[in-house]
């Protein structure tokens, strides 16, 4: 099993149960104690846990202070820890990236954003496609590389390294974006509401994410149902600048359906469900 499943298995844990032993983890996870040490003290220094004698609690706001708050800037930056964010509905998740790679066709150039969900679309690309895909989010690259597909093409935009989510960031990224014209954009966000429309957490992702929207023929934006009705800190983008919606079948509030709704009535984005 590598770092990252293990890793991403003890936030599970942690999070159905708050906190949990060595000794338990070494033993569910087939691992040596050792090995889950290292893991644990990992996810500390991401701010994800708290060590203690012989285990670990989850953080009740967990949050990097790794690189971001080396140079200042968690408010512009204040996005969960990725492994936190993979971690969470990975069923949803999953079912949305089967459905979104189901629109994928053969000879694509796609641009994949960095976030939880979209991560996911790999696992979900038939073996036999050819595919260009542009990413900045190293960990993209890295499990599009551990396929060994020779009928992927990959492509990394440049740019400054943010370790908190594994992606890259910064005039170079949006500046290497520009050589690009995807056929088919995918990407997250962290709220959907009517009055902000599309809006994220993390500053320095948003340019490249417009950037690419702009210049991608369809844009497919893949969210579970937790992003409905709630708002972000900084504007995305409005509902005119995707195609597409895919999310989970999921017994929304009223309030949800009417927002969707009126997504596709006033806006005409298509709301596909997995």
């Amino acid at each position: 099993m590598y770092s990252q499943e293990r890793k991403t298995k003890i936030i599970d844990l942690l999070g159905a149960q708050s906190s949990v032993s060595v000794n338990v983890l070494a033993d569910m996870l087939h691992t040596s104690k050792e090995t889950i040490r290292r893991d644990l003290k990992s996810l500390e220094a991401e701010g994800i846990l708290t060590r203690t004698h012989g285990g670990a609690i989850l953080n009740a706001n967990p949050l990097n202070v790794g690189t971001a708050a080396k140079y200042g800037d968690t408010v512009l930056n204040s996005e969960s820890p990725f492994l936190l964010r993979h971690g969470r509905n990975i069923p949803q998740k999953k079912l949305i990236a089967q459905k979104a790679a189901s629109l994928i066709e053969n000879r694509d150039t796609i641009f994949i954003d960095n976030s939880s969900t979209t991560l996911f679309l790999l696992d979900y690309i038939p073996k036999e496609m050819h595919l260009t895909i542009i990413t900045n989010s190293v960990k993209v690259l890295l499990e599009a590389a551990k396929l060994e597909n020779p009928n992927l093409s990959l492509i990394c935009l440049a740019g400054f390294y943010n370790g908190n989510n594994y992606s890259l960031y910064g005039t170079r990224t949006i500046k290497s974006s520009e050589e690009f014209y995807p056929d088919k954009t995918f990407i997250s966000c962290t709220g959907v509401t009517l009055n902000k429309r599309l809006t994220d957490i993390s500053l320095n992702e948003i340019d490249t994410k417009k950037a690419m929207m702009d210049k991608s023929e369809e844009t497919y934006l893949l969210v579970d149902h937790t992003k409905f009705e709630v708002a972000g800190p900084f504007f995305l983008g409005n509902f005119n600048e995707i195609d597409c919606i895919v999310t989970d079948n999921f017994n929304y509030t009223p309030e949800v359906s009417e927002t969707l709704r009126t997504i596709t009535k006033k806006h005409g984005v298509r709301i596909i469900t997995a």
